[in-house]
């Protein structure tokens, strides 16, 4: 199973990633075509989000009851994953929700390129630790 998720959020990355360039380059004017484009990828990322979420909080509860003592590379890590998993899944379903049901101009465009461009980031790295727990 961990296999697929780290194909699934390795090829993610690269899509999200190539999206977002992307949209600049064939939709400079916003006319709507990257936005039908959006409203496709955003609940794959949204599902990649949740598989973040999960194995960030596995690998958290891990290190949290390892018998070592302060602050620890593994422990910056696991918790910094954790933790940046949340926000940006907050922040996404928040952004989300509001350009489905609402109209999409009122929605932050501050925050979906935040999202564009750390969510590709947060995948590769979960894919990576995906592949080294598996070993």
């Amino acid at each position: 199973m961990k296999l697929i998720f780290w194909v699934y959020l390795r090829v993610l990355a690269v899509v999200v990633y190539v999206q977002y360039i992307g949209s600049q380059f064939y939709d400079p004017t916003s006319e709507g075509l990257a936005e039908s484009v959006y409203r496709i990828i955003d609940p794959l990322i949204v599902l990649g989000m949740l598989i973040a979420v999960y194995y960030a909080y596995q690998r958290k509860r891990a290190v949290d009851t390892a018998s070592e003592s302060g602050v620890s590379r593994d422990y910056l890590e696991a918790n910094g994953t954790f933790y940046l998993s949340i926000a940006l899944l907050v922040g996404l379903l928040w952004n989300w929700v509001g350009f489905q049901f609402a109209d999409p101009v009122t929605t932050h465009s501050w925050l979906w390129t935040l999202i564009d461009i750390t969510a590709p980031l947060l995948f590769f790295a979960t894919s990576t630790q995906l592949m080294t727990s598996e070993e």
